[in-house]
């Protein structure tokens, strides 16, 4: 189950230095009813690289402060004229999405650390596909996890990914319930810090 927050526009004049910009969070009271929308903003951006000014409309006033969050908290390339930076402008629109299905349960990614490929494995280029099935209880915490089959250092570790991690639990009439998750880790050896294959 994938959860994205990602651009629509390209940005006219300054742009996002690719280097130091922050990341988007999808606002975890949207994230937990399963809300979906936009958010477009346009800042103001001096000729030092920061934004200076900002204004945001949005579906819901959460996702306008993520976007607005991620702008005053990054840095930008400015717009240039005659060889000189200038003051500009920076626009996106900002699309929240997540399955709106409410019975399964949510892998909170922004409070739970990165799966780590051990090192041993790494060593070894060890790498397997491993599927984890949990029991997330009311308040999002993870029981009686098991792994499919695959080298044991990586189920081992996924299952310690799985079983640490935040969820958003499932709900039912608008109450949350114990529902089952399924996760999966594509343990890559040729790239062992860039896990792609994640979610």
């Amino acid at each position: 189950m994938m959860t994205a927050a990602r651009a629509e526009d390209h940005p006219l004049g300054a742009m996002l230095d690719p280097h130091h910009y922050s990341q988007l969070i999808y606002p975890p009271a949207e994230l937990e009813q399963r809300k979906n929308g936009t958010a477009h903003i346009r800042c103001t951006i001096s000729p030092t690289g920061f934004p200076t000014e900002c204004e945001t409309t949005a579906s819901q006033p959460d996702f306008a402060i993520a976007a607005e969050n991620l702008a005053y908290s990054s840095k930008f390339l400015p717009a240039y004229e005659n060889g000189k930076a200038v003051q500009s402008t920076w626009e996106y629109t900002y699309t929240f999405h997540t399955s709106a299905d409410l019975m399964h349960p949510l892998l909170d990614k922004m409070h739970s650390a990165p799966p780590h490929y051990p090192e041993a494995a790494d060593a070894d280029s060890i790498g397997a596909r491993i599927t984890v099935i949990c029991q997330i209880d009311q308040i999002g915490t993870a029981h009686d996890c098991t792994a499919s089959d695959g080298p044991t250092i990586l189920q081992r570790a996924s299952l310690a990914y799985f079983s640490l991690a935040r969820y958003y639990p499932a709900l039912k009439d608008g109450q949350p319930v114990s529902a089952q998750y399924h996760g999966n880790i594509d343990w890559d050896a040729s790239h062992p810090v860039d896990q792609k294959g994640f979610r």
